[in-house]
């Protein structure tokens, strides 16, 4: 199959300013190399092949490479004499008779002007009989790198321009041809479904480079190597690659893969050059392919051709990024335990919680609140608890659409985690995790009843405060069974147990918790408690413990006697109340945080 004729070499720059008024100006000097053919812009040396222009040539040999893809009269090229020119012409050949470029004091501004604009050739048409001199314009257009020819009397503008049209329109269509053809077979292979790896083999066999694909982070997902001579170590061109642009909305200008030309430093005096190639899926960069050339330079031929297959290779490769991301994100919540995970802190390395993180929008870096929802009505009793549970987790999950919140059902609870935006402020996030809590106790309330119980834990950063706060929302939740608290509340309002964690925790605080309730727990039933604990609520005022309990004034003192010669001491002092304040608070935090270690870390089986 025949190979699209173009270059792959950088444009030249813009070109400068309008001169001043009146003056002459001097062509100017080449500063660089002339602007390449794109793929659709025949360069002039092969029009130069061409019977109609075959050895017209005069001037500007160095600017053969420039391509062009239209031809225009020099009338049609007249610019408003007000506005300052500019790149305007670029692969444009234009059409002048002789006698524009006649005059030696005219010569080098009409070149100066059509340079500036980036024409790519100057066809100077010679009427018959016409033998004017063009040895300043052909100076001129040797320092400007531009072509000039000088076209005999048969190559007017309409025989130029067809032919010129006709070339291009070829060119057009052999690149449109051999980009269907590149895109055709990377289907074929995409169609089967073998995967990115298949994907890069196929690359290699269109374009005999060996080809390397990274994901947006970096990762190699495939490495194929070129079977004609020995292949380049993989981790070195990884290693040489460029950085890749930021990721954001400036990332990827127009949405499409555009591939760039590289040196790549593999090795002390070992450069290979590569074409780099975003894979770009809906203006977002999900990685690279690098092809790696055999040659350094290459064949301008040969990289014009690996253009077409980088580009096609890409798009291609993007969409099957995409399908796998979107199987992968589907697997992952299907599992439906990254919620279990978190809270428990069940990942076994960074790389993994980061991996599965991006599947459910969970930032790694933020600040969340975990909330635990308790009620009856989701204890797993009848045959509508499972439903119930259901819309109530729906319910919280879209409570909040702006945000990242994460729920899930975990035991007879259900598990809310809400990232927070107040800043780096603890008292400022708290109060945020406040105010949700009581929008989601409003919001389930009625699905789940007047007992509902939301508590949370105070907010952390990452997944490690996630485990944290679920810990702390647990014990609150716990507590605020054993201790009649509001129906919604945090870790912190309740200070005096968060006080006494540390501890109730220790030998010595249980064993004066046990020994101090054991002996009101035994005697007369087991309702002394309840009765002292009453009293010290009503701050010692007998009658008012009495009407809380439903109970006679004389019954109550007697009870508060009975609880006095339990305790061998009067409880009617500050200091025997406080001691049994003391261990029912001890005893209460030794309950909760029992069952709760016992449910977040269960024993091991029996060994067989």
């Amino acid at each position: 199959m025949a190979q699209p004729s173009v270059s792959a070499t950088t444009p030249a720059p813009a070109p400068a300013g309008p001169e001043p008024a009146g003056a002459a100006p001097a062509a100017p000097a080449p500063t660089g190399p002339a602007p390449a053919a794109a793929a659709d812009q025949v360069p002039v040396r092969t029009l130069l092949a061409e019977p109609l222009l075959r050895g017209t040539l005069v001037a500007g040999a160095s600017g053969l490479d420039r391509g062009v893809g239209w031809c225009l009269p020099l009338s049609e090229t007249r610019t408003d004499p007000g506005a300052g020119p500019g790149p305007d012409l670029a692969g444009v050949a234009v059409h002048l008779p002789v006698a524009a470029l006649a005059p030696p004091d005219e010569a080098a501004a009409v070149v100066a002007g059509l340079v500036r604009r980036e024409a790519a050739a100057l066809l100077a048409w010679r009427p018959r009989g016409d033998d004017a001199d063009l040895s300043a314009a052909s100076r001129a257009a040797d320092a400007a790198g531009v072509p000039l020819l000088v076209l005999p009397a048969e190559a007017d503008y309409r025989a130029v321009s067809r032919l010129v049209g006709q070339k291009a329109l070829a060119q057009a269509a052999h690149i449109l041809e051999y980009g269907t053809r590149v895109h055709r077979t990377l289907a074929e292979v995409l169609a089967h479904g073998p995967g990115i790896p298949a994907m890069a083999h196929a690359i290699v066999g269109l374009s005999r480079c060996s080809v390397l694909i990274c994901d947006a982070e970096g990762e190699r997902l495939a490495w194929a190597e070129t079977p004609d001579g020995p292949a380049p170590d993989p981790d070195a061109v990884q290693a040489a690659l460029p950085a890749p642009p930021p990721r954001g909305p400036d990332a990827v200008l127009d949405g499409h893969a555009h591939a760039a030309e590289a040196e790549l430093a593999v090795a002390p005096g070992v450069t290979l050059n590569a074409l780099i190639t975003p894979v770009v899926v809906g203006g977002e960069p999900f990685g690279r392919l690098v092809m790696v050339e055999r040659t350094c330079p290459p064949d301008p031929h040969d990289l014009a051709q690996h253009r077409v297959v980088a580009e096609h290779g890409a798009t291609l490769i993007g969409s099957e990024m995409l399908r796998q991301r979107s199987v992968r994100a589907a697997e992952e919540r299907a599992r439906g335990d990254f919620v279990e995970a978190l809270v428990h802190g069940r990942f076994a390395d960074p790389h993994e919680l980061g991996a599965r993180a991006r599947h459910h929008d969970f930032d790694v870096d933020g600040h969340y609140a975990v909330h635990v929802v308790s009620a009856a009505a989701l204890l797993p009793v009848g045959r509508d608890y499972l439903r119930r549970t259901v819309t109530a987790t729906r319910t919280a999950q879209t409570l909040e659409p702006a945000g990242c919140t994460l729920t899930a059902a975990i035991g007879s609870t259900i598990v809310v985690i809400r990232q927070v935006t107040a800043g780096p402020d603890p008292l400022k996030q708290r109060a945020e995790a406040a105010r949700f809590a009581e929008r989601l106790h409003r919001a389930l309330r009625a699905q789940l009843g007047e007992d509902l119980r939301v508590t949370h834990g105070r907010p952390g950063a990452g997944a490690a405060g996630v485990a944290a706060g679920y810990h702390e929302a647990r014990l609150a939740m716990g507590l605020a069974w054993h201790t009649s608290a509001a129906p919604v509340c945090g870790y912190d309002d309740l200070r005096v147990f968060a006080a006494l964690k540390d501890v109730a925790g220790s030998a010595e605080a249980k064993s004066f918790a046990q020994e101090t309730l054991a002996p009101l727990r035994r005697a007369n039933g087991g309702d002394l408690e309840q009765i002292v604990l009453a009293y010290i609520r009503t701050s010692g005022n007998l009658n008012a413990a009495a009407r809380e309990l439903g109970m006679h004034r004389n019954t109550m003192l007697y009870k508060l006697d009975r609880a006095s010669r339990a305790l061998r001491m009067d409880i009617r002092s500050a200091d025997a109340q406080f001691m049994f304040w003391l261990a029912l608070h001890i005893d209460t935090l030794t309950t909760v945080t029992g069952s709760l270690a016992d449910e977040m870390a269960p024993p091991a089986a029996a060994p067989r």
